[in-house]
């Protein structure tokens, strides 16, 4: 249960659980008014401080929404007896900052996926290539060690492997082209989104990348 502190009909604390010494506080310091609330309320029956000052239980009415392109702007308050009712207005975001919350998502899926590794096929075995950043140098500092007749021991996920220089190379090119699509796919999406003219075409904008 929460509760709203109003005064002449407007909400200067809350809603919030019950706190007498936040309400206290407010009425001391916004409205220089000295008094003792209950330790604890959990009930809805009012609290009538003075004739302009009350302390309601309060509900907030919250409406579907699409927080891609719109926000609730609110609450506004309608005041009975007993209770405080918070409802809000749906209101179309600014559209630079749809654009601009948009392709930060699409760097942080492009990222997500860029991280996530890919499968490659050696000596006819499908083992997945660790794409993290970092973990992928790894495979770059082994094969430029290697001259063209070594051969190297490695554990991937599904086994282990004996490679030659020329497996390396390709778990190489593999993951240096699996992590270029991810950048130019984020990089097309950034074009995507900026010629975007309405919020409606910005909600059609696809965030993530199929898995096909």
């Amino acid at each position: 249960m929460t509760y709203v502190l109003i005064n002449n009909n407007q909400v200067i604390n809350g809603p919030r659980a019950w706190n007498y010494r936040s309400f206290e506080s407010t009425l001391e310091d916004d409205l220089e008014i000295e008094t003792k609330l209950p330790i604890q309320k959990t009930d809805s029956t009012p609290i009538i401080v003075d004739e302009n000052t009350k302390i309601l239980e309060a509900t907030l009415i919250y409406q579907d929404y699409n927080p891609k392109i719109q926000y609730l702007n609110g609450p506004f308050w309608e005041f009975s007896d007993t209770l405080a009712t918070g409802t809000f207005v749906i209101e179309p975001n600014n559209i630079d900052a749809v654009k601009n919350d948009l392709i930060s998502k699409v760097a942080a899926n492009r990222y997500a996926k860029e991280i996530s590794g890919v499968k490659v096929t050696i000596q006819n075995t499908e083992v997945t290539i660790d794409t993290a950043r970092g973990n992928r140098d790894i495979f770059v500092q082994k094969y430029l060690l290697m001259s063209d007749t070594d051969t190297v021991q490695w554990k991937f996920p599904e086994c282990w492997l004996t490679l030659t220089k020329a497996d390396l190379g390709l778990i190489v090119s593999t993951g240096a082209t699996f992590v270029q699509e991810q950048f130019n796919w984020e990089e097309g999406k950034v074009v995507e989104i900026n010629a975007c003219t309405t919020l409606e075409e910005l909600d059609a904008v696809i965030l993530v990348q199929s898995e096909s």
